[in-house]
């Protein structure tokens, strides 16, 4: 039974015909093109052609191939780098404008090494390489567009083309879907090395609809940006939709028409959904909310624009033209869901950790400290080894265990948190009440009921309390700590605020 699974080929014919408009690889980025940032690392022999013919952009012409010196007789290889590592799907081997002088025979293999790995005499790297396609005769003037029956599930940063024995190839497609590292904070959620794909288009008659999404401006004509045709009505307009790297919260959209000096159309729009699907279109229960409005474009400029609902998270956009014209490059920047979630439980998780350790030394005497409350407040966070934090109760004493002092210092510091700009909530939590100001005069007792959270006043009741002569104090229930929320500036309390934002968040994704 294994032999015979082992026995199936591996790849097929994706375009017999070399014409079909579209076919199972056109849904894919070209991993391998240096329009993405790929490069040739090393080639065996580039006697009559150089290796980075392998990885331009546009279509090949004559005299425009990688081509090697005859009679080799070993096997002749050149290794590129993917200008983002991804998974693969197939392969385009393009030997037009070779008529003779192509390979015989072409395979190719990939690994998954580090961006500075270097290539040895042999071809080979610190890591081993792993078939991709294996060897298949080619001809001359021809594609190639060899599918393989299921892509990969590793992914792959470099590819090895190795000729049998020798000859030429013009083009090397590598097709496949960007697997990209996550990055922290805002970043360009449209762009193709973030994952990024161009899902469907009303037109690219001009210039390909996936040019939109390129890192970086080319001077390729080929990859210069999406170009609709000329429709001569004032009313008509064209769309281009794009489904972002990963779904996330929207903060600005980048309309670039540079280089294009009265080729850029009139005006243009932006709309956004979310949909879990792959094409929005087909979607019954998808609604397009417009975060951009109709905005008149100039020639050779960057037009910036602020989303109006950067509190909603999207997964697709889609940019509408009017009527028609050229757009270079579409951005659109915005933090992941993912991390909005991690970071919210993260808060919660440090808001509940502080107001565990507030309640356990007693924390809470916000009255303006004079300086000799402040030397003493030094001097033990400067004592990793003090053991007992006398508290303004009472003849009560809590004896606390050794902390660091970073942990003692840590009570009394506001954290922050790293991200800058937070999208707002859809539901705004409840208003904070205003504390009641306290005169010096008050009593130690009305200071200890005002200033200890609900689990500080639990403890210290414990520990005066004789034992077994005296019950334990009651515990609060939750409506007599939310009475208290508002007018208790406790650590208790910021830890419940910041629970109910993570929840509202939640409910934003959802």
């Amino acid at each position: 039974m294994g032999n015979s699974q082992s026995s199936l080929p591996k790849y097929y014919n994706a375009d017999p015909s070399n014409d079909a408009p579209s076919h199972s690889l056109s849904g894919y980025l070209d991993l391998a093109s240096s329009a993405m940032g790929a490069s040739v690392v090393r080639a065996s022999d580039e006697r009559f052609g150089a290796a980075e013919n392998l990885i331009k952009a546009g279509a090949p012409s004559q005299s425009d191939a990688w081509v090697t010196r005859r009679h080799n007789p070993t096997a002749d290889w050149a290794v590129v780098r993917l200008g983002s590592t991804g998974t693969i799907a197939g392969f385009d081997i393009d030997t037009r404008g070779l008529d003779g002088d192509q390979a015989a025979a072409v395979s190719i293999q990939g690994c998954l090494a580090p961006e500075n790995a270097t290539v040895d005499d042999d071809g080979d790297m610190s890591v081993a390489w792993e078939e991709l396609l294996p060897k298949v005769e080619v001809s001359g003037n021809s594609r190639h567009q060899l599918a393989l029956w299921a892509p990969t599930s590793a992914t792959f940063s470099h590819v090895r083309i190795t000729l049998h024995p020798d000859g030429g190839v013009a083009r090397l497609r590598v097709y496949g879907t960007v697997v990209a590292e996550t990055t922290e904070g805002e970043c360009d959620l449209a762009c193709a090395t973030t994952g990024a794909r161009v899902i469907a288009a009303s037109n690219d008659r001009l210039g390909s609809k996936d040019n939109l999404i390129l890192p970086g401006l080319s001077t390729d004509p080929s990859t210069q940006g999406w170009k609709t045709r000329r429709t001569h009505s004032p009313d008509h307009s064209d769309w281009a939709i794009v489904r972002l790297a990963e779904p996330g919260f929207l903060t600005r959209i980048a309309i670039d028409t540079r280089p294009y000096d009265g080729d850029q159309p009139v005006a243009a729009s932006v709309q956004a959904c979310y949909s879990e699907l792959a094409n929005p279109e087909r979607d019954a229960e998808c609604f397009w909310y417009q975060i951009a409005p109709r905005t008149e474009l100039n020639a050779n400029k960057l037009h910036e624009l602020d989303v109006t609902l950067n509190d909603v998270p999207f997964s697709h956009i889609k940019l509408v033209v009017h009527p028609d014209g050229a757009i270079a490059r579409l951005r659109a920047y915005g933090q992941r869901v993912q991390e909005i979630e991690v970071e919210a439980a993260r808060e919660e998780a440090e808001a509940k950790a502080e107001a565990a350790l507030a309640a356990e030394i007693g924390f809470g005497d916000s009255t303006p400290a004079s300086s000799t409350d402040a030397e003493d407040v030094a001097a033990t966070a400067a004592e990793p080894q003090a053991t007992v934090e006398v508290v303004t109760a009472e003849t009560v004493e809590v004896v606390v265990k050794p902390r660091k002092s970073e942990d003692l210092a840590g009570v009394h510091r506001v954290k922050k948190s790293k991200r800058t700009e937070k999208p707002q909530l859809l539901s705004p939590g409840r208003p904070k009440k205003v504390k009641p100001k306290r005169s010096s005069e008050d009593s130690n007792e009305i200071l200890a009921a005002d200033q200890f959270s609900s689990r500080a006043g639990e403890l210290i009741q414990s520990l005066t309390s004789p034992v077994p002569q005296r019950k334990r104090a009651r515990t609060r229930s939750h409506a007599e700590d939310d009475s208290e929320e508002g007018s208790v500036d406790t650590a208790d309390g910021k830890a419940k605020r910041t629970s109910r934002k993570s929840k509202s968040r939640s409910k934003t994704d959802a």
